[in-house]
């Protein structure tokens, strides 16, 4: 069944607890942010549409006046349609790989660059995931949702892990890069009674 997605995720994030729009944008934050993303201007029309559709309903006031929302069982069942459908493949853009594959134009250094910040980086998410799993452990443990959580998770630290290993395997394929040295320019002269000069330059690399 088609889905917006957004839609989708926070009909999830309902069934947790009412919130408000607000509450909602942070705890997507808080929970699967490393994974997905919601903007307040996607949140607020797509509340309001749920309602109408009746997926949702306001069920109180909330801290500061907030509208608290509730999912109903309309809205449940539509959540789960949607997570027996098979989910729809997306093609990645990265453009790390996409400067790399073409990284013989530029200087090896750049290269290595990128790929130190791209490990430097993935190495703390690596430290902050470990972190998370043992909060979750110690706030979810004996939940039923605890296992789901955890194998979330565990796909980031998985995804981690890998980068972390690939940008080691390509540092150390890059310093074994030798710079390509130009070939000497090749320059023929004619015979002086032709008074033409006749020059070939040589192409490094082709």
């Amino acid at each position: 069944m088609p889905g917006t997605t957004t839609t989708e995720a926070l009909l999830g994030m309902l069934t947790l607890e009412p919130l408000s729009g607000y509450d909602l944008k942070q705890l997507i934050e808080q929970s699967i942010g490393n994974f997905w993303r919601e903007s307040f201007g996607q949140i607020y029309p797509t509340l309001k549409r749920l309602e109408e559709q009746g997926l949702i309903e306001s069920a109180a006031e909330g801290k500061a006046g907030r509208v608290v929302y509730a999912i109903t069982t309309a809205g449940r069942a539509h959540l789960r349609a949607w997570l027996e459908d098979a989910p729809r493949p997306r093609v990645p853009r990265n453009e790390l790989l996409l400067k790399l594959f073409f990284g013989r134009m530029a200087p090896a250094e750049s290269m290595r660059g990128h790929i130190v910040e791209t490990r430097t980086r993935f190495a703390a998410d690596l430290v902050r995931y470990e972190k998370t799993g043992r909060r979750l452990h110690e706030q979810h443990r004996g939940k039923p949702n605890l296992p789901y959580y955890l194998m979330a998770l565990n796909y980031g630290l998985r995804e981690a892990q890998m980068i972390v290993e690939w940008c080691d395997e390509t540092l150390a394929a890059l310093a074994a890069i030798q710079p390509e040295k130009p070939k000497a320019a090749s320059i023929k002269t004619a015979s002086p009674k032709r008074k033409t000069k006749d020059v070939r330059f040589a192409t490094a690399g082709r």
